[in-house]
C-alpha cells in the first residue's frame, strides 16, 4: 500500500512537471510576412523553453507543412527546392530563431514552423505557423520635399521605401547631386522601412524639373518616384531683350519665379509695359509707343527674391534722324518769318499812329520830308538865280537833251529877280 501511494504521488508530480514544461515551450512568430518575388524575406522568430535546459548543444530546424525540411544545419537533410536558399540568422543560444529565405518564389507561400532540439528534448512549435505573401512588384517610394525651395539655399528631400530583407536592403539613388544619408527601421509583420535623405542646393535650372528617387531591390526589381521641384529665384533678364524704332517696340525677356514686375526707364521718364506674354518659363514685357530719341532705355525687373536691370541700346534709323533734323529746320524758319512779320506789322502800326496824332493836333507845323523835297528838285529843269552873270554858267545845264542845241532854251524867258 505504501509503495502504491509513493508511485501515485510521483506520477502526479510528473504530470505537474510535464504541464509546466509544456507551458514553457512557446515562440513569437508573426502569422504572415510579405516578400518581393526574386528578393529575400526574413521571418522574425523568438522561442522559449523550460528552465534547466542548459545544454550547449542546440539544433534548430524549419519545416514546411510540418514535413519538408527547408533549413537544417546538416544541409543534406534540406529538400532540394530550398538548398542554398535558407539561412538561420538568429543565435539559438540567445533564443533567436530568425530565418532568411533568398530568391523568393510564388510557391514559397508556406505555412512554415520551427522546431528546437536540446539534447534529449525536442519540441515543434506547431501553434506558431507563419505564411508568406509574395508580391510581383515593390511599393512606390514615398518622396517628399518642400513645396517651394529657394535658389542657392540648401534644402533636404526624403525618400521612404518598404522592404522585407534587412540584410540586403534596396539601394536608393537620386537624380540630383547632393549628400545622401539612410537609416532602416523595423516594422510589423517582418517589414522594414528604409529612409534616404538628400541634402542639396537647388538652382534656377531646377525649376519645374523632376526630382527622382529610385529603389533597386535584390533580384533586379526597380521602382522610381518623382516630384517636381518648385524653385524660387530672382529675375534674370535675357540678352535677347532689344529695342527698335520702326515702329517703336522694346522687348524685355525676363526669367524669374515668382513672375516679376517690370518698369521701363528712359533718361527723363518711366513707361509701363504695353503687353505681357508668358512663353514657357519666360515672361515677355513689350513697350509700344513714342520714346523720343534716347540712346538707351533701361528694363528694371523685380520680385520677392531680388531684382535685375539691363540697359538696352536704341537702334536709330538714318531716315528718322534726317526727318527729325529737317522738321527742326522748318520749325526754326517758321519762327524767324513769324518774328519778321510781327516786327513789320508793329512798325506799320507805329507810323499809322503817328499820322493820326498829327491830324489830331492843328497847331503842329507840317513839315515836308526831306525825301519828298529831293524828289521835287530832281524833277525841275529850271534854274532860278538873282545874278544875271551866272546865266551863262547854267545855260548849258541840260545840254544832254538831244532835241535842243547847246546854249538854247526851250523857253526863251529866263526868270530873274532884280
Amino acid at each position: 500500500m505504501v509503495v502504491f501511494l509513493n508511485r501515485f504521488f510521483a506520477f502526479v508530480l510528473y504530470l505537474r512537471a510535464s504541464s509546466a514544461s509544456v507551458d514553457s515551450w512557446n515562440a513569437e512568430i508573426p502569422k504572415s510576412v510579405v516578400g518581393l518575388s526574386g528578393s529575400c524575406v526574413v521571418i522574425p522568430c523568438k522561442f522559449n523553453y523550460p528552465d534547466g535546459k542548459t545544454d550547449n548543444e542546440f539544433t534548430g530546424i524549419w519545416y514546411k507543412d510540418a514535413s519538408d525540411v527547408i533549413y537544417h544545419k546538416e544541409t543534406s537533410k534540406i529538400i532540394s527546392k530550398f538548398k542554398d536558399r535558407t539561412t538561420l540568422l538568429g543565435d539559438l543560444h540567445h533564443k533567436n530563431c530568425t530565418l532568411k529565405i533568398n530568391s523568393l518564389q510564388h510557391n514559397d507561400a508556406g505555412p512554415y514552423m520551427f522546431r528546437i532540439e536540446i539534447k534529449d528534448f525536442k519540441y515543434l512549435y506547431k501553434d506558431n505557423k507563419v505564411s508568406i505573401t509574395v508580391k510581383d512588384s515593390p511599393e512606390q517610394p514615398i518622396i517628399s520635399v518642400n513645396d517651394k525651395v529657394m535658389s542657392q539655399k540648401e534644402t533636404t528631400a526624403t525618400c521612404i521605401v518598404s522592404h522585407s530583407c534587412p540584410s540586403d536592403p534596396p539601394q536608393i539613388t537620386w537624380n540630383h547631386n547632393g549628400v545622401p544619408t539612410s537609416q532602416s527601421q523595423s516594422q510589423d509583420h517582418g517589414q522594414w522601412r528604409l529612409t534616404s535623405s538628400l541634402s542639396f542646393t537647388p538652382s534656377r535650372e531646377d525649376h519645374n524639373k523632376p526630382l527622382n528617387c529610385s529603389a533597386n531591390y535584390s533580384g533586379g526589381k526597380k521602382v522610381t518616384s518623382s516630384k517636381t521641384l518648385k524653385v524660387r529665384y530672382p529675375p534674370e533678364i535675357k540678352n535677347e531683350s532689344s529695342c527698335k524704332l520702326e515702329p517703336t517696340v522694346c522687348v524685355c525677356i525676363v526669367d524669374s519665379n515668382p513672375p516679376s514686375e517690370v518698369k521701363w526707364l528712359a533718361p527723363s521718364t518711366a513707361f509701363p509695359s504695353s503687353s505681357i506674354e508668358q512663353n514657357g518659363f519666360l515672361t515677355i514685357f513689350t513697350l509700344h509707343g513714342w520714346l523720343g530719341f534716347p540712346d538707351a532705355v533701361h528694363c528694371f525687373a523685380s520680385n520677392s527674391e531680388g531684382n535685375s536691370v539691363i540697359t538696352i541700346q536704341v537702334r536709330h534709323h538714318g531716315m528718322i534722324i534726317y526727318i527729325a533734323v529737317a522738321t527742326a529746320a522748318v520749325l526754326v524758319t517758321l519762327v524767324i518769318i513769324s518774328v519778321c512779320v510781327a516786327k513789320r506789322h508793329c512798325r506799320r502800326r507805329a507810323q499809322e499812329q503817328h499820322l493820326m496824332d498829327l491830324k489830331a493836333d492843328p497847331n503842329e507845323i507840317p513839315t515836308t520830308p526831306k525825301s519828298v523835297l529831293n524828289s521835287k528838285e530832281e524833277k525841275s529843269t529850271y534854274i532860278y538865280t538873282n545874278n544875271k552873270d551866272d546865266l551863262n554858267v547854267y545855260k548849258n545845264w541840260e545840254c544832254d537833251d538831244k532835241d535842243l542845241p547847246c546854249g538854247q532854251d526851250e523857253d526863251e524867258a529866263v526868270y530873274a529877280n532884280t
